[in-house]
């Protein structure tokens, strides 16, 4: 660029900044002494072009790089037009550079020259008006501006999801409408104007990054009557939609009256507030109710409850405010207010009728929706139909729903006296456009499914990459919890946060998951819509497994065929109802989760392998018959023709800073014999964990039918015969106590812990109740009274240490230990926490962004990881009871090859 440096220096930003700031208030005809531009109407950046030519000084140009290239600034003009109510609002987007589809598909976000421009800009805004030459237009502000930090994400978001469909070879079908504050805008002096993309024949409309004029808009107002969504830690990387999620995730499964009383607002006079839903929304979101949702104003956005019936349409249309009669039959479609209401932005929060409630609904979801541009043409041709029967006298016909897929016109007024003039004089009753139910719940489920598309290709993706080494384990994770089986087997990984990486365990890729928690309410689903917020919408099936394998078994649904099962199941009562030789075969009690595995395992052909988890208690239950439980499981692997591997575990052991015992069972289906006593010391549970034998072998026989074992087996033992470790096959069992051989280094719960001034105060015991802990943490012996018999008798507890100490491995927190959860004062936030004692109450690093946890890897932890106070998995411990770490290890050394034996690692 040729500059003329009397005017600034253009290394300086202060200079820059300085002299582009007498602007401010002028015209370019005071400032720069201009007559006129020529042809100021034949192209809209007349006015850009006179400040970077005749102010500036320098030559119009289309580089890549900023325009103050020396201070990495963008400069920018925009046009801003003057509201009957004094205020401004950007005229149009703010057009930032074109888009090269052949190039971008090869940038991210942090490396895309984009980003680099929104860093910087340099903002010159004018009052337009069409009948002033541009050198008069005025400046009514000069601004050094750059996005703020809370909004990057969401940018981050908008800019992946354009890139993301130029790479899916879709960059003809991109829209406005599929993002929030940036979009990718048409950009050529011709509709006609098409230009190539990669990964599709098809040619595209040229496109520019630019920032919506909601967006624009926002900022020259400079938010005095909005307030930001609060932030803490990892919410500050969340985009808007993600963001949203998180924060109504807890109120999943309230009706609305619930929702209300939750929020503090109660029906007034027996009436709810007409607008309870945004209400509602500010409340959870965290925004006082007299203030704006800055986030939503910048991205256009509106509130809208949708209540679903069963049937999936919703209970009502969309209604718009009334149409002037006299406007309609004089503007166009495109300059219609109908158009801009199309174009508009809803957060859609989502009721569905209760299932056993009929007329009850509870919050299932919420989503922004935005209607498609291919379905515009549809809503014009509504609106120009209605115009017509204006035009031709008959303002009293109204378009009708079935005459329209999306939209249609019925009357809006209070009362037929409720009344607007029309074109030839007379008056007809108030009406509006609606959008039709049925279409609002078509577009309800498409949003869906694309997102469950996404996760499907995502998956799909996986396994193609996986395939080009010719190797790809499939994996099913039954009674997913939040998904620890998948993190240790797949590994993960975040782009903005390397040092939380950890590698695949092999070429594993989940394709089915399944988790629900009983009774099935709702409010109880916590460990799914974790997993969910994880892994991607439809990443796991969210219903009761039994109904699901019925639902197989009637051809009904499919379940894709695996290489591997997985999961964590409870442990329960696994005796057996009915004998093997009955023509139903192996069924156990009602509830009992064992068999829905088993029952899988038969439905899917026996999967070569499968790795499970369960308290080692299960190695010794139920008192009555010792190991009986466990035999039978065994008994059900013989029968399938699996030969299994168990391995009692505990993480301190081995360097982890929890003391944590489980039990780990390999099974593999196999026709290779096992020499069972070489298994022990060089099989995979051995490579996984090193260990040494302490005594010497035992040998179990199991009986051949797991109802003989059910009825038999154990009966009058004190001890059960099932060691730490052992192996199996064809119903020979090989068993012996071991103890761990780990020579690494070694954690201590004080090496984990956060600094406390980290530690928010919500966690902190207050000094009142420090007293009522001590006595629920100390040892007890104490006469108690049943209040039932009113029988006294003496209770006894053992004591715990109160605090933790610090210089030993953590204990595993029972789901049912005492101390409490309570809400903050922030009730909008649901911060429902575990409190801690004051005296040496630093948290485990479990926070977002603290460099490791329990399992020594550094890693974000799953959230929300307590909603309602109750635990994500509510069966047992905390939200990282699968152990991925553990699933890790044995996943490396079970890494699997086609020749039959499982020492390969990868």
């Amino acid at each position: 660029m040729q500059r003329e440096y009397a005017y600034y220096d253009s290394k300086s930003l202060e200079s820059i900044l300085s002299y582009a700031k007498q602007l401010e208030g002028s015209t370019l005809r005071q400032a720069c002494h201009l007559s006129g531009v020529d042809d100021p109407h034949a192209r809209r950046g007349s006015f850009g072009n006179a400040v970077e030519e005749y102010y500036f000084h320098y030559h119009i140009n289309s580089d890549a790089e900023p325009d103050f290239k020396e201070v990495d600034t963008e400069l920018k003009t925009t046009p801003l037009k003057l509201k009957k109510n004094g205020t401004y609002s950007a005229k149009e987007r703010l057009v930032i550079s074109m888009i090269n589809y052949m190039s971008v598909v090869d940038e991210t976000w942090e490396t895309s020259s984009l980003q680099k421009k929104l860093h910087k800009i340099l903002l010159i805004a004018y009052q337009y008006d069409k009948d002033l030459n541009p050198v008069d237009y005025l400046v009514k502000l000069v601004e050094l501006w750059g996005i703020p930090p809370e909004d990057v994400p969401t940018f981050k978001k908008d800019w992946n999801t354009v890139v993301d469909k130029v790479r899916a070879g879709h960059a003809h079908e991109l829209s406005g409408s599929d993002t929030l504050y940036l979009e990718a805008a048409t950009k050529s002096s011709s509709s006609k104007t098409r230009t190539r993309q990669p990964f599709s024949p098809i040619p595209a409309k040229p496109r520019a990054w630019a920032i919506k004029p909601s967006y624009m808009t926002v900022v020259f107002n400079g938010m005095l009557d909005t307030q930001r969504i609060e932030r803490e830690g990892r919410d500050r990387e969340l985009d808007l939609l993600s963001l949203v999620k998180k924060r109504f995730e807890p109120y999943i499964g309230l009706s609305e009256d619930e929702l209300a009383e939750a929020c503090g607002y109660g029906r007034e006079g027996g009436r709810k507030p007409k607008n309870l839903c945004a209400l509602i929304t500010k409340h959870i979101l965290g925004v006082d109710e007299h203030s704006k949702i800055a986030e939503f104003e910048k991205a256009g956005i509106k509130t809208k409850t949708i209540r679903l019936k069963r049937d999936g349409i919703p209970k009502e249309s969309i209604s718009f405010p009334a149409f002037s009669y006299i406007d309609l039959a004089e503007l166009e479609f495109e300059d219609s207010a109908f158009y801009l209401q199309l174009q508009q932005k809803y957060l859609f929060v989502v009721y569905r009728e209760d299932r056993e409630t009929k007329g009850r609904y509870l919050l299932s979801d919420v989503l922004f929706w935005q209607m498609p541009d291919r379905d515009l043409l549809e809503a014009k041709r509504c609106y120009e139909e209605m115009r017509r029967r204006v035009l031709d006298g008959h303002a009293e016909r109204s378009v009708r729903s079935t005459e329209n897929r999306c939209c249609h016109v019925r009357p809006h007024g209070r009362n037929k006296e409720d009344v607007l003039p029309t074109p030839y004089g007379s008056f007809e009753t108030k009406k509006c456009f609606w959008i039709n139910a049925r279409y609002i719940g078509e577009e309800i489920d498409r949003v869906r499914r694309e997102q469950n598309e996404l996760t499907a290709l995502a998956v799909s993706n996986r396994i193609d990459r996986s395939s080009v080494s010719g190797r790809v384990i499939r994996v099913a994770e039954l009674f997913a919890g939040v998904g620890g089986f998948r993190l240790g087997l797949e590994g993960y990984s975040d782009s903005c946060h390397p040092e939380f990486d950890m590698p695949a365990a092999g070429p594993y890729v989940t394709v089915w998951a399944n988790q629900w928690e009983p009774p099935g309410i709702p409010t109880r689903q916590f460990a799914a819509r974790c997993y969910e917020a994880r892994f991607g919408a439809g990443s796991v099936i969210n219903e009761d497994i039994h109904r699901v394998l019925d639902e197989h078994e009637a051809g009904n649904i499919d379940i894709p065929d695996v290489d591997m099962v997985v999961g964590g199941f409870p442990c329960q009562d696994y005796s057996v109802a009915k004998p093997l030789s009955q023509a139903q075969g192996i069924v156990g009690k009602k509830g009992v989760l064992w068999w829905d595995i088993y029952r899988f395992l038969q439905l899917k052909n026996c999967p070569r392998y499968v790795l499970l988890e369960n308290v080692d208690r299960l190695l010794k239950s139920p008192a009555s018959q010792r190991g009986r439980d466990f035999a039978i499981i065994l008994s059900c692997f013989a029968s399938l023709g699996y030969a299994v591997e168990w391995r009692v575990v505990n993480g301190s052991d081995y360097g982890f800073p929890q003391k944590r015992r489980r039990v780990y069972i390999f099974a593999e289906k196999t026709d290779a014999k096992w020499d069972l006593s070489t298994r022990l010391d060089d099989g995979v549970m051995a490579d996984a964990f090193p260990a040494k034998r302490v005594g010497g072998e035992a040998h179990v026989e199991l009986l051949a039918d797991p109802f003989d074992n059910s009825e038999r087996f154990g009966v009058g033992l004190k001890r059960s015969p099932f060691c730490r470790a052992g192996v199996m096959q064809d119903g020979e069992v090989i068993t012996v106590d071991v103890e761990s051989v780990y020579n690494g280094p070694r954690r201590t719960l004080g090496d984990i812990l956060v600094a406390d001034e980290e530690v928010p105060d919500s966690f902190y015991v207050e000094e009142d109740k420090l007293d009522k802990w001590k006595y629920f943490k100390g040892g007890k012996s104490e006469p108690r009274v049943n209040k039932r018999t009113g029988f006294t008798y003496q209770y006894s507890e053992g004591s715990m240490a109160f605090p933790d100490p610090t210089d030993s491995p953590a204990r595993t927190i029972l789901t049912s230990e005492g101390g409490g959860f309570r809400l903050s004062k922030q009730a909008y936030r649901c911060r429902w926490g575990r409190a801690l004692p004051q005296v040496g109450s630093r948290r485990a690093r479990s926070a977002p962004g603290v460099p490791e946890g329990m399992d020594g890897y550094r890693h974000e932890r799953h959230q929300p990881s307590l909603l309602h106070g109750q635990r994500a998995y509510c069966r047992d411990t905390p939200s990282h009871r699968r152990g991925h770490m553990q699933s890790h290890v044995i996943g490396r050394a079970c890494a699997l090859n086609e020749g039959g034996r499982t020492r390969d690692r990868f």
